[in-house]
């Protein structure tokens, strides 16, 4: 390919582009908090009361008034103890002081509470002497601190994880409003592919694209399911991408150049596709389609080769499966000093498998596209820019964390 032909192609930016303003469809659930993890807030989440919903203790100790405590050494006499769930039998008065346990609500006329270890009990448990002071509002947590009734504690669109789990409980949550799910459908093609516990003959190979893309789309909020694979014949690919439709996305890999058996971008004009992308400026991925089919489903386009298809589906698949769940894409970046020099990058922006240690990245020999094995060594991809230069070991990159 000529280098006017490679300028004419796609960035990867405005790929990106692209499928983020693409108008996706969303839809509404309710889910048991037990069942939310990895789903999208369709709403804010407002807090029912003040947390903590009254002056708790920060410690097992003793409540007191600080004021007490002005002259030291001092004995206060203890006239109760309040566990976590208890509440004092009546307000502290000036001279008093009463055991407390973290978590349990502060008796009024109390303004301090002093750790258990500073203190010394003496006659008989009913008398405490301190020798250091303390402080007004010492170890309080003061009521509505945390989050005042009324106020968001979780905003639409969060993605909720056990923190957030936590939170939506503590407000007593029980049905989460969410977004739904897209399912997304992942569909092979070529005849020289068999299912991996399938023995090949000797002109064929395993196809590892499916369960590697069905694995990808875990990570994702959707339901993911397994199309097979389908022999190079025009009529049959028609059918199963009509069958995949029923899906809200279509991932397939395989079939998308120029070559005399790559159908599928001809099948899906003929099916009424809006073709928004057709090939990137990527390495690995040049052969690449995106598609919005009739009735607001989405077809990717994905390369046969597998390391392409996982740099595709990283860096724009995930991108639209995110929005349709109700979340926000993002492109996490880091960077780090290269462990070995780098010769100049080509025209296309490239995702080079590397290996980051924690503090710096080694990048793996790049032996093409088809190379799943160096893919299967990579827990990061260098991000080298369109014909960025030559790089000295120590040098700065961007990579993704994989």
């Amino acid at each position: 390919m000529g280098e006017l032909e490679v300028s004419d192609l796609m960035t990867v930016q405005q790929a990106m582009e692209i499928i983020d303003a693409a108008e996706v469809l969303v839809r509404a659930e309710r889910v048991e908090l037990s069942r939310c993890a990895g789903r999208h807030l369709l709403e804010d989440l407002k807090c029912d009361r003040d947390a903590p919903p009254f002056d708790k203790s920060l410690m097992d100790g003793y409540a007191v008034r600080a004021a007490d405590l002005g002259k030291l050494p001092r004995e206060l006499i203890v006239v109760d103890r309040i566990a976590a769930g208890a509440s004092a039998a009546g307000p502290l008065h000036e001279g008093e002081a009463m055991a407390i346990m973290t978590g349990a609500p502060l008796p009024s006329g109390a303004n301090a509470v002093v750790p258990v270890e500073q203190v010394e009990v003496v006659g008989g448990s009913n008398r405490a002497r301190f020798r250091e002071p303390t402080g007004f509002g010492r170890f309080i947590a003061r009521k509505g601190s945390d989050a005042a009734a009324g106020s968001v504690v979780l905003k639409k669109g969060a993605r909720l994880e056990a923190a957030q789990v936590a939170v939506a409980a503590s407000i007593g949550v029980v049905d989460v409003p969410v977004f739904g799910v897209p399912s997304v459908a992942v569909l092979g093609t070529g005849d020289e592919l068999v299912l991996p516990g399938d023995v090949p003959a000797a002109n064929q190979i395993r196809s590892c694209n499916n369960p590697m893309l069905l694995t990808l789309l875990q990570r994702q909020p959707c339901w993911a399911v397994d199309l097979g694979l389908v022999k190079d014949d025009p009529a049959m690919i028609a059918n199963r991408i009509e069958a995949g439709l029923e899906n809200d996305v279509l991932l397939i890999t395989g079939g998308m150049s120029m070559g005399e058996r790559d159908y599928v971008p001809g099948i899906l004009r003929r099916l009424g596709a809006e073709m928004k992308i057709t090939k990137l400026r990527i390495k690995p991925g040049k052969p690449f389609v995106f598609a919005k089919m009739p009735g607001g489903k989405f077809v990717f386009g994905l390369p046969g080769n597998p390391v392409s298809a996982f740099v595709c589906t990283i860096c724009f698949v995930s991108r639209l499966v995110e929005r349709m769940a109700g979340g926000t894409p993002r492109w996490n970046m880091r960077a780090a000093p290269l462990a070995r020099s780098l010769v100049a990058n080509g025209n296309r922006t490239f995702f080079q498998p590397a290996i980051f240690d924690g503090r710096g990245v080694m990048p793996l020999h790049w032996k093409g596209s088809a190379d799943v094995f160096t893919l299967g060594e990579a827990n990061a991809l260098i991000v080298r820019p369109e014909n960025q230069e030559a790089l000295s070991a120590g040098a700065i990159v961007e990579f993704m964390e994989l």
